[in-house]
C-alpha cells in the first residue's frame, strides 16, 4: 500500500478534552504505517477540505444547509429530552478525490455528499464511560444504549462504538469488545481486534531502588489513585523502605487532598518530559488499580517502555488481555491487595520483571504492531469499496451479452 491518503477524525491536543485518545493520534502522526499519509480534521478544516455542515446561519453562512440544520437540530433536541448520552453527531462533507480513506477514532460520524470508505477505532463502549464518570445506573444505560442505536440508524451515522455504516470495518481493543458488539448484531467479519501502541521514546536507563511506586493519574480517583494511596501507606507502615510519588493535576491534588508526607513525593501538573525521564526511569512499580480503563492505557505503555512493573486490575474486561504476569499483576482494586502484589514483586526477580516489561511493549505493544492491524483494515476497507463500485457493473453484464 503506497501513498494511501487518510483523514484522521481523531481527538486533537488543544482542541479536544485531555485523554489519552490524544496521544493514540499523536503516536499515529509521529509514526504512521508505512505508505500512509494522515492528515488530521483540524488540517483539513483549515484548508478547506473539510466542511462542518448545518452550522447555524448566522455563525457561518457558507455552511448553512437547511436539510442539515433540521437534521442536527432534531439530533441535539433529541439528547436533550430523552436519557440520550451526550457526545453529538458531526454532520461533514469531504471534498471528493483529497483523501482514499477516512478513519474515525471515537468519533460518529455521517458523510454529507460523496462518501470515503471508512475504519473506524474505538477501545470501549459508552456505556463503561457514563457508568464510571457519571455514575449512571444499569436502567439508566440500557435506555441510552437503545437510544444511541436508534439515532445511530435514523441518522444514518458510523458510530465507532456501537454502528458501523455499510460494511465498513471496525478496529476494537480487546476480544472482550469484539464480543460485545458481536451480541448486538456486528457482523464478526467486520471487528479487528487491535490495540493502543507506542514509539519508542528513547527513555533513560532504569535506575530505581527495588522500592519505588508510582501514580500517574490526571482523573486521580477513576484511575484508583485513592485505592493505590491506601496501598502505600499499608507498605510504608510494614516498611518504611516504600516510597511513592504521585504525579496528578492540580485540582485533583487539591480535591483529595495529596502533598507530601514521609515516603511520598507529589508532582502537580508535572510536563510529561518530567513523567518520561525523570519519574518512570526512577519507579519499579506503577500503581494503576484503575476503575474504567480500555485496551493499554498510554501511562501502562509508557511504564513498559521504561522497564517498570504494573500492578492494575483484574476486574476489568476491557483491558488488553496481554497485560499479564509478567510483568504485569493483575488484582483486586482493594488496598490490601495492590499492597500485598507490590510485596511479591518487589521478593521475586525485580530486574527480571522490568527486562520482560520492556520486552513485553516491544513483542504487543510497539508501532509496528498496530501497523500490522491499521494496514489490514484500511486494505479491507478499500477492497470493499472496490467491489461496491464495481458490483452494479457486474449486474449489467449479463444484459449486455444478451443483445
Amino acid at each position: 500500500m503506497a501513498d494511501l491518503r487518510v483523514l484522521l477524525f481523531s481527538p486533537l491536543e488543544g482542541r479536544d478534552p485531555p485523554s489519552g485518545d490524544i496521544s493514540y493520534t499523536g503516536a499515529l502522526l509521529d509514526e504512521p504505517p508505512p505508505g500512509v499519509r494522515y492528515t488530521t480534521y483540524q488540517e483539513a478544516l483549515d484548508e478547506g477540505s473539510l466542511r462542518i455542515r448545518g452550522r447555524k446561519p448566522w455563525h457561518a453562512w457558507r455552511d448553512f444547509d437547511p436539510g442539515v440544520f433540521a437534521a442536527r437540530a432534531l439530533e441535539l433536541g433529541l439528547r436533550r429530552a430523552t436519557a440520550a448520552f451526550r457526545e453529538p453527531f458531526w454532520f461533514v462533507s469531504i471534498e471528493p478525490g483529497r483523501f482514499d480513506l477516512l478513519h474515525q477514532h471515537l468519533f460518529a460520524i455521517h458523510q454529507v455528499g460523496p462518501r470515503l470508505p471508512v475504519v473506524s477505532s474505538a477501545g470501549y463502549p459508552l456505556t463503561e464511560l457514563y457508568r464510571i464518570r457519571e455514575g449512571w445506573g444499569e436502567a439508566h444505560l440500557r435506555l441510552a444504549l437503545a437510544l444511541q442505536w436508534t439515532f445511530d440508524g435514523l441518522f444514518d451515522v458510523h458510530d465507532p462504538w456501537l454502528r458501523p455504516s455499510g460494511d465498513a470495518p471496525m478496529i476494537v481493543y480487546t476480544p472482550h469488545f469484539r464480543d460485545w458488539l458481536i451480541a448486538r448484531g456486528v457482523p464478526a467479519e467486520q471487528l479487528i481486534v487491535g490495540s493502543t501502541a507506542l514509539p519508542d521514546l528513547g527513555l533513560p536507563a532504569k535506575r530505581s531502588d527495588g522500592f519505588t511506586l508510582a501514580i500517574v493519574a490526571r482523573d486521580f480517583v477513576r484511575k484508583g489513585g485513592d485505592i493505590a494511596l491506601a496501598a502505600f501507606r499499608e507498605l510504608h507502615r510494614d516498611d518504611p523502605r516504600w516510597r511513592l510519588i504521585i504525579a496528578t493535576r492540580a485540582g485533583d491534588a487539591r480535591q483529595n487532598n495529596l502533598h507530601a508526607e514521609p515516603g511520598i513525593e507529589v508532582l502537580v501538573d508535572p510536563s510529561r518530559a518530567t513523567v518520561l525521564k525523570e519519574l518512570l526511569p526512577a519507579t519499579d512499580i506503577l500503581l494503576a488499580p484503575t476503575r474504567g480503563d480500555c485496551g493499554a492505557p498510554y501511562a501502562m505503555l509508557e511504564a513498559l517502555q521504561a522497564g517498570t512493573c504494573i500492578i492494575t486490575a483484574s476486574e476489568l474486561a476491557w483491558l488488553d488481555p496481554r497485560l499479564v504476569e509478567p510483568p504485569v499483576k493483575r488484582t483486586a482494586s482493594n488496598p490490601a491487595a495492590v499492597a500485598s502484589a507490590a510485596r511479591e514483586l518487589a521478593a521475586g526477580d525485580m530486574r527480571a520483571s522490568q527486562r520482560a516489561a520492556r520486552e513485553l511493549w516491544r513483542s504487543g505493544f510497539s508501532m509496528g504492531v498496530l501497523h500490522e492491524r491499521l494496514l489490514e483494515a484500511y486494505e479491507l476497507a478499500l477492497i470493499r469499496e472496490r467491489a461496491a463500485r464495481a458490483a452494479p457493473r457486474r449486474r449489467r453484464s449479463p444484459r449486455r451479452a444478451g443483445r
